[in-house]
């Protein structure tokens, strides 16, 4: 009877630990990454009052069982029910983590300060020290470091440090490489222009800091023919740094073979104040030849082929004589203040790369080049044109200068207008035809033209009073105004004010005329003509590059084959022995194109081509992601991502076997096995860690309270049987009364 009591007191107690782990499964119900227990019972002892016997063939009798009543059960274990997952939860939030398994069980490895454990919770955050931490304990997240490469070093883990004082910046990068593309359309104003369409660059060095290369395109000859030339180079604060360096232009963009059309950079510098005068006296001061006299100093005028052939350029019968666009003629005029024969020239042609010409002939028509001052000299040569007061009468009916006419007889249109001509008109025959500073104020010019719509229009010309200054203009018919009487043999000598002298960049700088130097291989222009000037880029600076006539696709820049050029920013001259910052940077012109575009041009620079070689400021950080690998990345200002280390995770052969510590951790026991210090990645066997989610209670209340039920009956009945108990020992205590 006792047996029957101590059976079901043990009963009592292993059901109530029982209702001990249902009653933690069910606190735990919403406790994040908890896996739920299950308990088992086992047969305590039983007493055996009887052993078993084996059949007796002598006897004849059949073997009889073991007689035993059993003591009751003890409670045998807790199961950890440590593979099944647990319900997601979406947060949002970046260090919320889920760890989904494929083949296996993982676990975060956290550090307590003495020792590595191991949870399934994923709720991290950063601490006020860099550290990704658990948020429930403050236990530090391990994980693998980032190498000096940017890569994984898979070793010891260690805490994943992730705002680490070198995590909050990314390093700045210099550009090597940019791309220019879009549309150069023949018909936009701007690349028909002397200060071409323009195009910026914006690039970095290698301490982030911006420049912004500008560059302009021109076309410059036939169809698909264009120049692009680089005009100047300025830092983050508009600056220019190619003005007041010992860099050319030529050095970081162009050929020693000139292909750069010369780009107008004139509103880009301004002049200093009070400094026309000097710029004047700078420009027009002579040279004067060893032992000489100031007034036999010498000056060298330019005029580029469109001033020539506007003056100069004549049509026959066969042909039009011309200079080639990308010439020019350079006159070093000794005394050139004095009189027209006090004065002493030499001409030279020069080709489009700033070449001496050996052989003008080769160039200029032969028919063109008249007389030579020199004639042992073979390129001191002189182009003359004869000009008739007929050609230049033509000329003016051509452009419509005569107005007002009066008909000579109303009744006869036959006979012709007469134009009486203005003091400009007469001013400008008289210093072709009579001679310089002619005093043309009380003349009267008339020129009576018959059939002016005709393809031989017929002039005459009267001029008043007779025997006055301009009576060599005077003619009866066209032969009269062709004689020798009427023409005019001009060259550049008399165009000196159009052409213009070159003063070195150097010497302006030097000077102080403008507020910024020009770059020393700056074009520097003085017109003496009205005193204007232009600055131009140089002729080396810049490369051809020629399109299709047939798809407007480009065909080369700078030589046959090539469709890129580099900025040579290598070859920038720093100051007092400072390390060079920048790096060449390779311009792909392959994809820009030569296109009708409703006379809009659409060409345009940017750094880098595809994802390299874009260049970078100094980046700041601004946000952190982690990967289903685990890699925990930093996305910056500057538009970088770095990898900055990879969350580890712990597998065991037996995970059930863990020990349960608290918050939500286990350790290690000689049943699990052992952490070998290292970790794995988590996507090894196919496994993934979700950000933004994390994974609750696998506790199933369904089952926790079905199991509450039973354990509930369980222990009614054992307590049933106590009571029972008790009464049949009641019953055998009255037997004595």
């Amino acid at each position: 009877m006792m047996r029957a009591l101590y059976s079901s007191v043990a009963g009592l107690k292993t059901h109530q630990t029982k209702m001990d782990v249902i009653g933690n499964n069910i606190a735990n119900v919403n406790t994040v990454g908890f896996k739920s227990s299950r308990t088992t019972f086992a047969t305590m002892m039983y007493q055996t009052t009887s052993f078993a016997s084996g059949a007796n063939a002598q006897t004849g009798k059949g073997g009889v069982n073991a007689k035993q009543i059993g003591l009751g059960t003890t409670f045998a274990s807790t199961a950890i029910d440590i593979d099944t997952g647990g319900a997601s939860e979406s947060t949002g939030k970046a260090f919320d983590l889920k760890l989904s398994d494929k083949n296996s069980t993982s676990f975060y490895i956290v550090n307590t300060g003495t020792e590595n454990v191991f949870t399934r919770a994923g709720a991290f955050y950063v601490d006020g020290a860099g550290n990704l931490c658990m948020e429930s304990t403050g236990y530090m997240v391990m994980g693998w470091q980032v190498d000096a490469n940017g890569n994984i070093r898979k070793d010891t883990v260690s805490p994943l440090k992730i705002m680490s004082a070198q995590n909050q910046t990314s390093q700045p990068e210099y550009t090597t490489r940019a791309t220019c593309t879009g549309i150069l359309d023949d018909n936009t104003s701007n690349v028909n222009s002397d200060a071409g369409y323009v195009m910026s660059l914006t690039f970095f060095d290698n301490l982030g800091y911006a420049y912004n290369a500008r560059f302009a395109a021109q076309k410059t000859g036939g169809d698909g023919e264009y120049t692009i030339n680089l005009t100047d180079i300025l830092d983050s604060n508009g600056k220019s740094i190619i003005s007041g360096s010992d860099t050319r232009l030529s050095d970081l963009f162009g050929t020693d073979n000139a292909q750069g059309s010369g780009v107008y950079v004139t509103d880009s510098y301004i002049m200093a104040s009070g400094m026309a005068g000097a710029l004047r006296r700078l420009a027009l001061t002579p040279a004067i030849p060893d032992g000489g006299q100031a007034t036999d100093g010498t000056l060298t005028y330019t005029f580029p082929a469109s001033v020539v052939n506007q003056y100069l350029s004549y049509s026959d019968d066969t042909a039009k004589y011309s200079m080639p666009d990308g010439y020019s003629v350079k006159y070093t005029v000794t005394n050139p203040e004095g009189e027209e024969g006090a004065r002493k020239y030499t001409m030279t042609l020069i080709d489009a790369a700033g070449r001496e010409v050996q052989d003008p002939a080769s160039v200029l028509d032969a028919n063109w080049l008249q007389a030579t001052f020199q004639p042992n000299d073979a390129n001191n040569m002189e182009i003359v044109k004869k000009e008739t007061m007929l050609d230049t009468l033509k000329d003016w009916l051509d452009a419509g200068d005569f107005q007002n006419g009066t008909p000579v007889d109303p009744a006869d249109p036959n006979k012709g207008t007469a134009y009486e001509l203005n003091n400009t008109q007469m001013q400008q025959l008289a210093d072709k035809f009579v001679g310089p500073n002619t005093n043309v104020s009380n003349s009267k010019v008339t020129v009576t033209i018959v059939n002016p719509g005709s393809r031989d229009p017929q002039f005459s010309v009267t001029v008043e009073p007779a025997g006055g200054p301009l009576d060599k203009l005077a003619g009866a018919a066209n032969a009269d105004l062709s004689n020798a009487d009427h023409t005019k043999s001009t060259t550049l000598l008399d165009y000196l004010g159009y052409g213009y002298v070159s003063v070195s960049a150097e010497e302006i700088n030097k000077k102080g005329i403008f507020t910024t130097d020009l770059p020393l291989d700056a074009e520097f222009r003085f017109y003496p003509g009205d005193e204007h000037y232009e600055i131009v880029t140089p002729a080396t600076d810049g490369f051809k590059a020629m399109f299709s006539t047939s798809d407007g696709s480009l065909t080369y820049i700078g030589q046959q084959g090539s469709t890129s050029q580099t900025l040579r920013m290598s070859n920038y001259k720093m100051e007092g022995g400072v390390p060079n910052p920048f790096s060449d940077i390779q311009i792909d012109f392959s994809t820009l194109q030569n296109l009708s575009n409703g006379g809009s041009s659409t060409a345009a620079m940017s750094p880098g081509n595809g994802d390299e070689g874009e260049g970078k400021r100094v980046g700041t950080l601004i946000g952190l992601s982690v990967n289903q690998s685990g890699m925990i990345y930093g996305s910056y200002s500057n538009g970088n991502t770095t990898l900055l280390g990879q969350i580890a995770v712990a597998r065991f052969g037996n995970a059930s076997g863990l020990e349960s510590i608290g918050d939500n951790c286990y350790r290690t026991t000689m049943n699990s096995g052992q952490f070998d210090g290292i970790g794995v990645e988590m996507d090894s066997d196919g496994s993934t860690i979700d950000s933004g989610t994390l994974e609750m209670s696998n506790v199933d209340l369904a089952t926790e309270f079905t199991q509450m039920i039973t354990t509930q009956r369980g222990y009614q009945a054992n307590s049933r049987v106590i009571s029972t108990s008790d009464s049949i020992l009641e019953e055998l205590v009255n037997l004595k009364r």
